[in-house]
């Protein structure tokens, strides 16, 4: 369980000093059957990644679908917008420190190294009306 707790806090560290503008070099992922996002709304993932949880928005307090990395762990990209505080926290360890995400347009890129087992994650809007975007991919990814 300390471990896993340490993964967190790399995790929030991470997420807080890696934002960064949109790479050229990730294509966008495309999804049979889904619309296309728009540029303003939409990340951009690697175009090889499997991905976990595919591409979701929400302006609230959501649980992101339960998903289980293979080996090394995961990615996680998000943006946000407009005003108010966006977290990621680990559902199964909610008093942990939760991993922010700037509202400012810019995408956050996560890396973080778990186990193979299962992972949940929660996304949390306080303080204000803002808009998020995330997804996660297997294995670690720059950004």
């Amino acid at each position: 369980m300390n471990r896993h707790l340490s993964v967190l806090a790399a995790a929030a560290a991470v997420l807080l000093a890696a934002g960064c503008s949109e790479a050229v070099e990730h294509a966008p992922q495309k999804r049979a059957g889904s619309p296309a996002p728009s540029r303003a709304a939409g990340l951009e993932l690697p175009a090889r990644a499997a991905v976990l949880v595919p591409e979701t928005h929400g302006s609230g307090d959501l649980d992101l679908k339960q998903f289980t990395p293979g080996e090394g762990g995961y990615t996680v990209y998000a943006r946000c917008t407009g005003k108010g505080r966006v977290t990621i926290v680990d559902a199964g360890r909610p008093e942990a420190d939760p991993s922010r995400i700037a509202c400012d347009q810019v995408v956050t890129v996560g890396r973080v190294y778990s186990e193979a087992e299962a992972q949940a994650l929660r996304m949390r809007v306080r303080g204000g009306t803002a808009t998020w975007t995330v997804a996660v991919v297997a294995g670690a990814h720059d950004a």
